[in-house]
């Protein structure tokens, strides 16, 4: 079961697959979103990390804030 606080907090799942990576973001309400990238492109160095920057509405030079992100889990 969550703490009270992990709750409040973004938790994301990831798989990483041969062509496809999907990113699934539960936010701190529960609401879910979801993105689909490639997992090899040009225009970014991971696709893990991109697509979590991406759901949180950050730059590709910004950090994921720890503070907001109670679990990260991945597949491949």
């Amino acid at each position: 079961m969550n703490s009270p606080i992990e709750n409040r907090k973004w938790q994301f799942s990831i798989d990483r697959g041969g062509t496809f990576t999907d990113v699934i973001g539960i936010d701190p309400e529960g609401e879910i979103q979801t993105l689909k990238l490639l997992s090899e492109s040009p225009d970014y160095p991971d696709s893990a990390i991109e697509g979590i920057q991406r759901i949180l509405g950050l730059s590709q030079e910004e950090s994921i804030p720890e503070e907001r992100v109670s679990r990260i889990r991945m597949g491949t």
